[in-house]
């Protein structure tokens, strides 16, 4: 006997509502080349001692608005976040990018991007990232 599971697209979107919207996230860049380097079990507050500091370095933030289902992904998606960094006063380095979703007084690391090899963002050079959200099944 076999049994099929679907989730209903509006639990998809109760579970991505109650999660995300009205939220703020934060993306910061970290260089992460400790011994024993950070994972995505660690802390924020272990990555946030690791982050970037100077030269024109700021995180990025903003508050999560609301998204819609997705029937070509079968997924539920919150608006599409752009961040985009230019160094200045010095050149940057660094091979995460990680992303802090906030709910009142509680941060949560949601996840981090891990760029192989590093980063070098030269003095005035900019890059850009651009993040989605989603629940899906």
């Amino acid at each position: 006997m076999a049994l099929t599971t679907t989730i209903a697209t509006a639990e998809l979107a109760r579970v991505g509502v109650a999660a995300y919207e009205g939220k703020t996230y934060r993306l910061s860049l970290a260089n992460n080349v400790a011994s024993t380097p950070l994972t995505s079990a660690s802390t924020v507050a272990n990555w946030d001692a690791i982050k970037l500091t100077g030269n024109g370095y700021a995180d990025k933030t903003g508050t999560i608005t609301a998204g819609s289902y997705d029937s070509t992904d079968a997924r539920y998606e919150l608006p599409q976040i752009t961040a985009t960094w230019t160094a200045s006063g010095g050149n940057w380095t660094y091979n995460t990018l990680y992303v802090v979703i906030t709910s009142g007084s509680t941060s949560t690391l949601h996840s981090i991007i891990v760029e192989s090899p590093a980063v070098t963002l030269v003095d005035g050079g900019s890059i850009t990232y651009r993040i989605t959200l989603f629940t899906d099944d």
